[in-house]
């Protein structure tokens, strides 16, 4: 992977909070907490002051939830 397919596949921490449909504060807060919507919160990197969060562990975090159609099926 060359320096600039990485760059493109780096969010910053707005960018990551809008993909994961979480707030900017919200997302901050979990890197504090370890967690983000009851769950182990995704990974990141730290690059200097800068926080970036990879594409694909986040889209790995989000498939942890499944889909579901109704609120009486089971939770995981």
């Amino acid at each position: 992977m060359t320096n600039n397919e990485l760059v493109r596949t780096l969010f910053l921490t707005t960018e990551a909070a809008e993909y994961l449909g979480f707030s900017t504060r919200t997302l901050n807060n979990s890197r504090y907490t370890g967690l983000l919507a009851g769950v182990k919160a995704p990974p990141y990197r730290k690059m200097g002051k800068a926080v970036r969060y990879e594409k694909g562990a986040l889209d790995a975090w989000k498939e942890q939830f499944k889909e579901q159609t109704s609120t009486s099926e089971d939770i995981a």
